[in-house]
């Protein structure tokens, strides 16, 4: 197949919906085999609702990392806003997505945007 996803969620709770919409897509790809390998990358807006206690976010969330789908989180956003340490309690890994998306992009990923 040789398909790959990157999945990039940049909506807050502010556009729930969304940030679902994109989270369902990782999580349904995966599971359904229509991918060989999806990553999730949350930045910017959306790296608060790990701090948030939102429900529907924790519990896709949990899906995600029940399926084995890598989640990363931008270092330099989740710092700026003091969300590490909620972060990182998750088993999310920080990096300086500007290096992220680009390597990844360069590994052949298609790059979805939600």
């Amino acid at each position: 197949m040789g398909t790959k996803y990157l999945v990039v969620i940049t909506s807050g709770l502010d556009q729930k919906d969304k940030m679902i919409v994109g989270m369902n897509f990782a999580k349904n790809t995966f599971r359904k085999k229509k991918a060989d390998d999806v990553k999730v990358v949350f930045f910017g807006p959306s790296e608060k609702a790990f701090s948030s206690g939102d429900d529907d976010f924790l519990k896709l969330f949990s899906m995600l990392k029940d399926l084995g789908i890598v989640t990363i989180a931008c270092n330099g956003y989740s710092r700026a806003h003091d969300l590490d340490k909620a972060i990182m309690s998750m088993n999310t890994e920080l990096e300086d997505v500007s290096d992220t998306i680009p390597r990844y992009v360069d590994s052949g990923y298609t790059v979805i945007t939600f």
